[in-house]
């Protein structure tokens, strides 16, 4: 009796061995799962574009304080999203490719979507950095045709130059800085012509009176200055020049720098600044350098940015 319930128990044990063989076998098998997130934009076509409509009414026809961002692109291989175009906010209204002269596949990916996003995409030609390199109006004609075929190239919407006048030297010297200023309004004026922008960021004195006219915006040197009373003073001391037009004039901060406020009270370059562009004016509106600096905070994904946008433009 006992040889024939082992040999029962036995052959029970044999056939859950194999059952379980078989269950182990089922459960290592790979089966391909999607689980690739999709797009907004392909999750409902017809809401991505009444908000992509929306976007194009408030930038392009309401009126509002202009957010303009100055981002330092060219990174091949990001350590975090805040690296690409692509994360940045839909209201800001234009951006500048800090690094136009390293654009990488990452960049040529994203220009198009913050365009759909009826966010303008700038090239910056970079005067100040390389005045003694292109002191040779031959080499700085060459340098501004590259910069102009490369933004034609990207089917870029405009612009942004940086310049600074020279209060001293021969005459010689100051005619050959002031005719580089002809040559770059010129130039990159005429490549601006229809709907692009054409922006200086620097000293409004860099261009000649004749020429503002030709300028969309002007960035004023505003980043480094650490106090309130020191900007009242500049923004005062500009706004006498009548031919400078107010609603042109753009504050500029970065992001991460401090400011003193009229209490002696350190607070964020880029609140204060925000703050001033109604008071101080009104202004036309607020630059926002090294824009992809804030995408990781504590609050949330690039607060500073989106506040001071909405501090600006409430209503909208």
């Amino acid at each position: 009796m006992k040889t024939l319930t082992n040999r029962l128990c036995t052959g029970l044990f044999l056939l859950l061995a194999l059952l379980l063989t078989a269950s182990c076998s089922d459960w290592k098998d790979i089966e391909s799962v999607d689980i690739a997130p999709k797009p907004a934009k392909e999750q409902n076509p017809e809401l991505w574009a009444r908000y992509m409509e929306s976007l194009r009414i408030y930038k392009q026809e309401r009126p509002h304080y202009i957010t303009y961002g100055s981002f330092d692109n060219g990174v091949e291989q990001s350590k975090n999203e805040g690296a690409y175009l692509r994360s940045l906010p839909d209201s800001l209204d234009m951006v500048v490719l800090a690094n136009s002269e390293n654009i990488t596949d990452y960049d040529r990916e994203d220009i198009p979507l913050l365009q759909e996003k009826s966010t303008k995409v700038l090239y910056r030609v970079d005067y100040a950095s390389q005045t003694a390199t292109l002191s040779d109006a031959g080499k700085l004609g060459a340098f501004l045709d590259k910069a102009i075929a490369t933004a034609d190239n990207l089917n870029l919407n405009g612009f942004v130059f940086t310049g600074s006048p020279l209060y001293s030297g021969t005459e010689a010297e100051l005619a050959a800085r002031k005719e580089a200023a002809r040559l770059i309004v010129a130039k990159l004026s005429a490549a601006a012509s229809g709907n692009k922008l054409l922006i200086l960021e620097g000293d409004p004195a860099f261009v000649e009176t004749a020429d503002i006219e030709k300028l969309d915006y002007i960035v004023l040197n505003t980043v480094d200055i650490n106090n309130i009373t020191t900007l009242k003073l500049l923004v005062a001391g500009l706004l006498d020049n009548k031919a400078l037009p107010k609603d042109k004039l753009l504050l500029a901060a970065k992001i991460n720098n401090q400011m003193t406020d009229e209490t002696n009270v350190k607070q964020d370059a880029v609140t204060i600044m925000t703050d001033r562009v109604a008071s101080l004016g009104p202004l036309g509106g607020l630059a926002i350098y090294s824009v992809g600096d804030d995408y990781y905070q504590t609050k949330m994904h690039y607060a500073i940015t989106r506040t001071a946008i909405q501090s600006m433009n409430p209503s909208n």
